[in-house]
């Protein structure tokens, strides 16, 4: 039986499909996935190719995630920066394991301890630079933690796992779902750019 508040993450879980997933993944292709919204733009690229200044990847792996975080830094030290848009592979890549990882946490009844290893593991996983493999890892992510939950108690999400950077198991539930959401948003924002740039327009 579902607790309380896993129920509450399963309602939760079904407004952003409505509300912002099923927009954001529905007929996404190849050439919407590359599209950068501007030049500049963070992406996702062969090893070797990238434009940035610092970069991500797997080890010798063939493909890099470009990223300058000193960017980053700067803005939150109080210094004005411009942080460039990302392509939708970048966001699909950054949160689209997550979901799945998640799913085998301590947390929601899974095998594995929440630490702080497997918690950047979500953010920073394999990269897929393929649209249909990319949803692939996130449906498959997505529907996982949705079973989990389905047998989730109170006590699981209101036990505090000290190796996971939220602590409490519904904090680090409601953390990681906030971030699904708002890429997902963001995601559609890029796809609303690129039906502009070529003078499209999606039905909604």
């Amino acid at each position: 039986m579902t607790g309380k508040r896993a129920d509450v993450f399963l309602t939760w879980m079904g407004l952003i499909d409505s509300y912002t997933l099923d927009r954001a993944r529905k007929d996404l292709v190849q050439d919407e996935l590359d599209f950068e919204p501007h030049p500049g733009a963070w992406g996702i690229r062969r090893r070797g190719e990238q434009r940035t200044k610092h970069i991500w990847t797997e080890d010798n792996g063939e493909w890099v995630v470009e990223c300058d975080w000193d960017l980053a830094t700067d803005e939150m030290n109080g210094r004005p920066v411009v942080i460039p848009m990302t392509t939708i592979n970048w966001l699909l890549n950054h949160f689209g394991a997550a979901p799945g990882l998640f799913a085998e946490l301590e947390i929601v009844g899974g095998p594995t301890t929440p630490t702080q290893d497997v918690y950047n593991q979500m953010w920073s996983h394999t990269i897929i630079p393929t649209v249909d493999e990319g949803l692939a890892r996130f449906d498959d992510g997505w529907a996982a933690l949705r079973e989990a939950l389905k047998i989730t108690t109170d006590e699981m999400l209101e036990r505090d796992y000290p190796g996971h950077p939220w602590k409490r198991g519904d904090r680090a539930l409601a953390a990681m779902l906030n971030e699904v959401s708002h890429h997902g948003t963001q995601i559609c924002m890029v796809r609303d750019l690129y039906a502009n740039r070529y003078g499209r327009t999606r039905q909604r």
